[in-house]
């Protein structure tokens, strides 16, 4: 989150750009999910628990704390959604949470967690899937808001739940716009304008970004069923 432009790409974005009314015919729904067992919820609730202490480690930007609720196996894996390459390793997970050595460059952050749901992968070992939502200031700039979704992998340990795994899942271009006009909506012709310009600019780079030979790999593909 320390960095100045929030990327949203999902590789189902351009199923997003379609037509609302065509949407309006898919069954996307987060209704009728499995029921949790008393074992995941104890489990979501520990889980709760560590990210709320982990968000006010983050919020007081007390990034010596935070690393320590994460597994010392001198390998941790941190995929932000504006960083374009995953983050292995110590050297680059110290490097994001303190780029500019000596040099103030955010005023403040603010993090939520929510929406916590946790199953077992292993005796010891558990995987979340978690709503972060956030506002920050960087040095110079105006404050920003968004949200995320995130799933991690923890690790229990002697003293306690660590974060071995962590990965931001930010919704298709298109899909997150949508919901931030929505919840912001135009207060003007012009601001209506600037909306549809930028939902046509983000179909445009969908549509210029197609793999070369896509057309021959549908064609060959043409007469395939879904299969159910």
């Amino acid at each position: 989150m320390l960095t100045t432009t929030k990327l949203l790409c999902a590789p189902l974005t351009c199923l997003m750009l379609l037509p609302l009314g065509t949407l309006a015919d898919m069954h996307f729904t987060a209704k009728g999910g499995d029921t949790i067992n008393t074992e995941e919820e104890q489990l979501s609730a520990e889980i709760t628990a560590f990210l709320e202490a982990y968000e006010v480690a983050y919020d007081t930007q007390d990034y010596r704390a935070l690393k320590g609720m994460w597994l010392d196996d001198g390998h941790p894996i941190y995929m932000a959604e504006e960083v374009p390459f995953p983050l292995h390793g110590n050297a680059r997970f110290d490097n994001y949470f303190n780029p500019a050595p000596g040099k103030r460059i955010l005023d403040g952050i603010d993090n939520r967690y929510s929406e916590v749901r946790a199953k077992y992968l292993a005796p010891n070992v558990a995987v979340a899937t978690y709503r972060l939502e956030w506002d920050i200031k960087l040095t110079g700039m105006t404050p920003m808001g968004g949200w995320d979704r995130a799933m991690a992998v923890f690790v229990k340990t002697p003293d306690g739940w660590k974060i071995a795994a962590y990965t931001e899942a930010p919704m298709g271009a298109a899909t997150m716009v949508r919901k931030m006009m929505k919840a912001n909506p135009a207060r003007s012709d012009e601001e209506k304008a600037a909306f549809e310009t930028t939902l046509k600019t983000i179909r445009s780079l969908a549509e210029r970004s197609v793999s070369p030979g896509f057309d021959e790999f549908l064609e060959a593909r043409r007469d395939i069923e879904p299969q159910y």
